[in-house]
């Protein structure tokens, strides 16, 4: 059965794939159960999904937008733990019965994604096995990330965790062009602008990427892959193990078709 579902001014099948890898990878049965609770709506650069210590207040899938996790201490120092793109949900914590986190979570790409109500989400979680199971599964990945970066951080260059993340942001977005600010990449690294500016003007010297006022295009993917560590292979691998599918978005037109439905 088909349900209709307005998006600006394109409407679509329900049962079409939605863009968010996680959502098209559930058994028809739970997709259907699930669809009616789902919105669409374009989220914003910055725009805060979670608050430290604040309920959360919606559950959201996204499609070609890239929301970020970050810690922050008592200095006011923060550090990227987490990123979640098409392949996912955000927050994650969610799954463990916490109605709040600790960390901050905000939209470092933006585009397009699916909400759902957190109340909405507990009833399926508590309802569908199926879905509990991928949730859980899609958890232990985020986990196995978290710890495979922490050693990342700590062991290799900022050089290849920079061209590590490039290559996160572009297998999520689906496009060669994106934007990345030098602030949340000193962040996200850990170290101060003025490295990062050095690191991309190193990248852009090789002609791996170009970058201009905020915007990183990738021109040479294969150069990307030679810049970073075995953290971004070993972290896909865990991906595609425990979920049965990859980072890296399709190429196919049906990935921006799916935004539409």
């Amino acid at each position: 059965m088909f349900r209709l579902i307005a998006f600006g001014s394109i409407v679509a099948a329900a049962d079409a794939p939605t863009g968010n890898s996680f959502l098209d990878a559930l058994p028809a049965s739970t997709r259907a159960a699930l669809s009616p609770s789902l919105t669409r709506r374009v989220v914003r650069p910055g725009e805060v999904l979670a608050r430290p210590g604040e309920p959360f207040a919606e559950v959201v899938f996204p499609i070609h937008s890239v929301a970020s996790t970050v810690t922050v201490t008592e200095e006011g120092s923060a550090v990227e733990v987490g990123l979640a793109g098409h392949e996912g949900l955000s927050p994650v914590a969610i799954v463990f019965g916490s109605d709040a986190s600790r960390h901050a979570t905000t939209v470092q790409i933006p585009d397009s994604a699916l909400t759902i109500s957190v109340k909405s989400f507990l009833t399926m979680y508590a309802s569908d096995q199926t879905f509990r199971s991928r949730c859980a599964s899609y958890a232990e990945y985020l986990f196995t990330a978290a710890t495979q970066f922490a050693a990342c951080n700590a062991v290799h260059p900022a050089e290849e965790r920079y061209a590590r993340w490039l290559l996160m942001a572009d297998d999520r977005v689906g496009a060669r062009e994106f934007s990345l600010t030098q602030e949340f990449s000193a962040q996200m690294l850990g170290v101060r602008r003025a490295t990062v500016t050095g690191i991309a003007a190193v990248l852009a010297e090789r002609g791996v990427i170009s970058y201009r006022r905020g915007r990183i295009v990738v021109l040479d993917r294969e150069g990307l892959e030679d810049s970073t560590c075995e953290c971004y292979a070993a972290v896909n691998g865990e991906l595609e193990r425990l979920m049965g599918y990859g980072a890296r978005r399709p190429t196919s037109a049906a990935s921006r078709d799916g935004e539409s439905g």
